[in-house]
């Protein structure tokens, strides 16, 4: 009786070379996940990461995987609460009130300045409490006072470079004009382009707390 042979010669099954495919895109993407630095890039991060992170959000965000020591959370509730306190006496306080003789004393601020005052205080007050809730699914501790603590002073800092701006520009008009800063200043108030001027602050005031913010609405894992 003959026996009968079987050629058992190998075929590439679509499967298999898918799988070799998708290995082989597995290797290649993992030559990219380990990149040497050179020793300059690696002090760079160093330094990054040793920072004290003030009114800088955007690394603490990026290591926030890294500790924060007592005396930083300390230094974050100081920050805090000052710059807290800034905002309460700027947008507040009754201080824009002028006396009239035999008349008394009024308010100088407009509906317009008061809603937008009130929005700018839900702003932040919406992005604290984003913060919190993403503390709440991905806990990081003494995160949540280095966070808002770098976002507030964010917005003071913008806020002064915004204040220079534009007292810088109306000291430079009032100037072509021969006036002084105060002078200018009085000047602005009482022309009819103020009310545009407001709508504008108010739109590049807003904008300030959403860009300072950005990263309390930002997830944490």
């Amino acid at each position: 009786m003959q026996s009968a042979t079987t050629n058992t010669e190998y075929t590439a099954t679509p499967s298999s070379t898918n799988d070799q495919t998708s290995n082989s895109a597995h290797t290649d993407a993992n030559k990219h996940l380990f990149v040497s630095l050179t020793k300059d890039e690696s002090l760079f991060l160093n330094k990054k990461r040793r920072s004290w992170k003030l009114a800088n959000p955007k690394d603490l965000y990026t290591f926030r995987g890294q500790s924060i020591g007592v005396f930083k959370h300390l230094l974050h509730i100081v920050i805090f609460l000052v710059c807290s306190f800034l905002f309460i006496y700027i947008y507040y306080l009754p201080f824009d009130k002028e006396l009239i003789n035999g008349v008394g004393s009024y308010n100088t601020i407009t509906p317009f300045e008061r809603f937008s005052r009130t929005l700018f205080v839900g702003l932040i007050l919406f992005n604290l409490n984003s913060l919190r809730v993403n503390l709440k699914a991905y806990s990081i501790k003494r995160y949540w006072f280095a966070m808002a603590s770098n976002s507030l002073l964010k917005v003071v800092i913008l806020n002064i470079y915004y204040l220079l701006f534009i007292t810088s520009s109306m000291a430079y008009i009032g100037a072509q004009y021969g006036l002084d800063l105060f002078s200018a200043a009085q000047l602005f108030e009482d022309d009819a382009s103020y009310e545009i001027f407001l709508i504008f602050d108010f739109f590049i005031s807003a904008g300030i707390i959403w860009y300072a913010f950005r990263f309390c609405r930002k997830g944490l894992k």
